[in-house]
């Protein structure tokens, strides 16, 4: 009886570690920091605000004399790569890759190809 309860329990745990979306359990919420850099080649500071609901993540982007804050769409982590698209004027595809500081760095392209690529960087709230 004892064996089988805590059988169950194990079971019990593991179903419950397996359903917890790994991109909540691996980005950090909170405010990030970090740059935008467009084909020009000129940074732009920016912030993120990483959150999520019900296990989705969700990013805002803002950035000085920019209104309003720019939404992340299909914000997914899997591994060190975090994939989403965003469309200030076009859309951009990100793909961005985890460093070994937990920042996350990569291009985000309107798919024109180098004129139409910019470059994301962003910052943990803890490396900040």
């Amino acid at each position: 009886m004892k064996r089988t309860a805590a059988g169950l329990g194990m079971v019990t745990l593991l179903v419950m570690w397996v359903t917890i979306p790994v991109g909540a359990q691996e980005l950090e919420q909170g405010t990030w920091t970090g740059t935008l850099t467009p084909p020009p080649g000129i940074e732009v500071p920016v912030t993120f605000e990483v959150g999520g609901t019900d296990g989705a993540l969700s990013i805002v982007m803002s950035a000085p004399l920019v209104e309003p804050p720019m939404v992340f769409n299909d914000v997914k982590l899997d591994g060190d790569e975090l994939t989403f698209w965003w469309a200030p004027d076009i859309r951009l595809d990100c793909r961005l890759l985890r460093k070994e500081d937990g920042s996350f760095e990569g291009p985000c392209s309107d798919g024109s190809g180098p004129a139409g690529e910019g470059i994301l960087k962003m910052l943990p709230p803890s490396g900040n």
